[in-house]
């Protein structure tokens, strides 16, 4: 399990930025979020709406980031 930083533009999985995240680099989780954030949106319109579902990706994030600390990062791709 990588915990050092991930160094910018380095192709890391979810797990490693995660990680690097948790050790204070706030960039590394906008760059996860990044790769899963066209996906996680078009499943949030086939579901709810294009309208709701800006208003939920949002929370969704939000969600990710306050739990970002207990994902397990044997799992290199935080996306289920």
């Amino acid at each position: 399990m990588n915990t050092k930083s991930v160094p910018r533009g380095t192709v890391a999985s979810d797990a490693d930025l995660i990680a690097s995240c948790l050790a204070g680099d706030e960039d590394a989780f906008v760059r996860m979020i990044s790769r899963h954030e066209e996906a996680i949106s078009r499943y949030l319109v086939r579901q709810v709406g294009r309208e709701a579902a800006q208003d939920l990706l949002g929370e969704v994030w939000i969600a990710a980031y306050t739990s970002r600390a207990s994902y397990d990062r044997s799992y290199a791709d935080a996306r289920p």
